[in-house]
């Protein structure tokens, strides 16, 4: 089912890869996202839904805009300025996470949005192109099946990572010797979970307000470090691109050998 010398094809590769790579980058995104904007920040849900509408309206409006970058300028450089921007946008998410305001994730969220626009639409038809004409639909089903293997890998990684960092900064704050019981109680309740008002339902007062700080705090910079992981990928997504040939064969012609 799965014909291993289309991977012959150095385009077709390249592109699977960098697939693989930006993919799990925005499915990690994604995933945090939320937790940073109602967890660390205290947006209701609604706000928080209303932060993607900037990356949904880009895609919408730009899409059959990015479309003619192809022809316009190569697959090598939309594959690889694209992810670049997408690694930019993921950057600033980070710096965003501990003490950003809701309209800095919204510009973080449109320059991440930008990034992915120019290149998907690029993506896929240089998938097609990089395969022979009877073989476009199996190469089309490899590319989605490694684009949703890529989410629920990141997700899978990125999660124990973040609860990693998580629970090593709780730790480092248990070490306050200045702390209160409650507090202290509040912060050993929080280890292994990204959700932080289960700890805090059994303090009050000042104590649930320092518990708060110090947990969001945490949770702030396990999440920063989850995107700066994110972009990390985009931009080897973006290097990824660097190694699609200048010029690809078309969709009837045999596969571009490595």
């Amino acid at each position: 089912m799965l014909p291993l010398s289309l991977f012959q094809s150095r385009t077709f590769s390249a592109v699977n890869l960098l697939t693989l790579l930006l993919y799990a980058a925005l499915g990690g995104v994604f995933f945090f996202l939320s937790f940073a904007l109602i967890q660390v920040h205290g947006y209701p849900a609604t706000l928080t839904g209303t932060a993607f509408l900037p990356f949904t309206i880009i895609m919408a409006v730009l899409s059959r805009w990015a479309g003619g970058l192809l022809d316009q300028f190569g697959a090598r450089l939309s594959l690889t300025i694209g992810p670049a921007i997408a690694a930019l946008g993921i950057g600033l998410m980070a710096l965003t996470v501990a003490n950003g305001s809701y309209w800095e994730f919204l510009l973080s969220i449109a320059v991440l949005g930008f990034g992915i626009v120019v290149t998907v639409a690029p993506l896929t038809a240089t998938v097609i192109d990089a395969v022979p004409a009877h073989e476009t639909g199996v190469a089309s089903g490899i590319n989605n099946a490694v684009a949703s293997v890529a989410n629920l890998l990141t997700i899978a990684i990125l999660d124990a990572v973040a609860l990693s960092i998580l629970d090593h900064a709780l730790a480092r704050n248990l070490q306050n010797p200045d702390l209160s019981e409650g507090v202290k109680h509040a912060i050993q309740a929080a280890h292994g979970q990204l959700v932080i008002e289960p700890a805090l339902s059994n303090i009050q007062g000042a104590d649930k307000t320092n518990a708060a700080l110090i947990l969001r705090g945490s949770l702030a910079e396990s999440i920063r470090w989850v995107m700066l992981i994110a972009a990390a990928f985009a931009l080897g997504a973006a290097a990824a691109g660097t190694l699609i040939p200048r010029s690809t064969t078309g969709s009837s012609s045999s596969p571009q050998s490595a």
